[in-house]
């Protein structure tokens, strides 16, 4: 497959940032996030015939909508400013970069005309790890045509400005506008993080992802767990389909996968090592009272669940999906006092990024990050020409990283998993992984 890239350009607001915004303060949920780009890339089929015969200027009109979107969203179309902890909302751009390729969306979605994890990044406008220095755009985008007129929109965010609720809003704000059924003040970001969590100079979680993937020998795979999987495990953990409310598809997937490392590492090491494994939990609709679903920025906390040495070995899947949701309910739970307990609410949120540090840092830890994307609104980003027909991220040059995505249908799981290439190869035969992912 070859992309050629046509066109590489800044494109600005379409309304100038007035001088009483010129400089954005980033909150100490920002300062906590790590120092990389999320990548997320939509694909879109040729439209219908009939429907739109625009389409070869869709990339045009694409630019056009977003710059009208970043006159709402300014700091994205400014530069970060590290030391002092601001973004210059200077109107400077975001990168805006089209291109071509050689081939039909058909040969990506297909896995078995040999569908690599890393392919997908040939649709991202940059490094994942490109991010956080004052000469880097803190949005840039891509748009590539196939040859059979589909479309592929790849975006890399700044995670120092936004998670994935920033994300979604921004891209519904910019599909309407394109679309031609926008509402004012529907999708405008608030601008209240510093409001509520002031900065405080503290440190990012250090992923170690490095500015650029050259040389990285880190292996990404795509693990597609379909619904009648799901279903399976469901049994597994005791559901039986009536009563109680049903097991999270997503926590069962986190616990085989999980699992499936701690028998890899036991089987190389005799003895499993300690394990800690941190889930982003979103704090928009968890925290008292609730923030409204626009506001801007980060507001997302850890869930760390843990083992000790050779724990791992002593227990079954049930198991390991009962210490993971125990985790997950406790931290929703305690996100209920950040607002309201001063000091030791704050620590909700600040403690489990310390403690990821520590654990990332010590030799005698395996450390792991879950994150999950399901539920969240850009499966239905409609440009104008349909809602895409898939999602992917990117392939992060980092090991121990899972993304987990909502598969075409909606009950089932697509993770991306990045490992080092021996512990990959040893995933894709556990019997586990086997009898449940394809």
């Amino acid at each position: 497959m070859e992309i050629i890239t046509y066109s590489s350009k800044l494109v600005k607001p379409s309304t100038p940032t007035p001088a009483i915004h010129r400089f954005h303060k980033i909150s100490f949920t920002d300062e906590l996030a790590p120092t990389i780009n999320v990548p997320l890339i939509l694909y879109y089929p040729p439209p219908a015939k009939g429907v739109n015969n625009q389409f070869e200027n869709m990339c045009d009109h694409l630019k056009v909508s977003i710059s009208k979107t970043l006159s709402d969203f300014y700091p994205l179309a400014g530069r970060y400013i590290r030391k002092l902890s601001l973004i210059d909302c200077n109107d400077q751009g975001i990168r805006y970069v089209q291109g071509k390729a050689n081939v039909r969306l058909s040969e990506i979605l297909e896995p078995e005309k040999g569908f690599e994890s890393n392919v997908v990044n040939n649709f991202l406008p940059c490094e994942i790890g490109e991010a956080d220095e004052v000469d880097d755009p803190m949005l840039s985008v891509k748009v590539t045509t196939f040859e059979c007129g589909g479309l592929a929109i790849g975006m890399c965010f700044p995670h120092r400005l936004s998670d994935m609720g920033t994300m979604c809003n921004f891209i519904n704000n910019w599909a309407t506008r394109s679309k031609g059924d926008y509402e004012s003040g529907k999708y405008s970001p608030i601008f209240n993080s510093t409001f509520y969590f002031p900065q405080r100079g503290l440190p990012e979680l250090d992923l170690r992802i490095p500015r650029s993937s050259a040389g990285v020998k880190n292996k990404a795979r795509r693990f597609h767990f379909k619904g009648d999987g799901i279903k399976d495990m469901r049994k597994k953990v005791g559901y039986d389909g009536n009563g109680s409310r049903k097991p999270s598809k997503v926590q069962l997937v986190v616990a085989l996968l999980w699992k499936a490392l701690v028998r890899i590492d036991e089987a190389n090491n005799g003895q499993s090592k300690a394990s800690f494994l941190i889930q982003p939990v979103g704090l928009r609709d968890k925290i008292v009272p609730q923030l409204p679903t626009n506001s801007f920025g980060n507001y997302w906390g850890l869930a760390a669940s843990k083992l000790g040495p050779g724990e791992g070995e002593k227990i079954g899947f049930q198991d390991f999906f009962k210490t993971l949701c125990n985790s997950v309910k406790k931290t929703a739970k305690d996100c209920a006092k950040i607002l309201t307990h001063g000091e030791e609410g704050y620590e909700v949120i600040i403690n489990p990024y310390l403690e990821s540090n520590k654990n990332i840092a010590d030799n005698e830890v395996n450390f792991y990050l879950f994150t999950c994307w399901c539920k969240f609104s850009f499966y239905e980003a409609d440009f104008g020409y349909g809602k895409p027909i898939w999602s992917s991220t990117g392939s992060f040059p980092v090991q121990n990283l899972v993304i987990m995505l909502d598969d075409h249908k909606g009950d089932g799981v697509e993770a991306w998993v990045h490992l080092d290439e021996k512990s990959m190869k040893e995933l894709e035969q556990d019997s586990d992984i086997k009898a449940y992912a394809l």
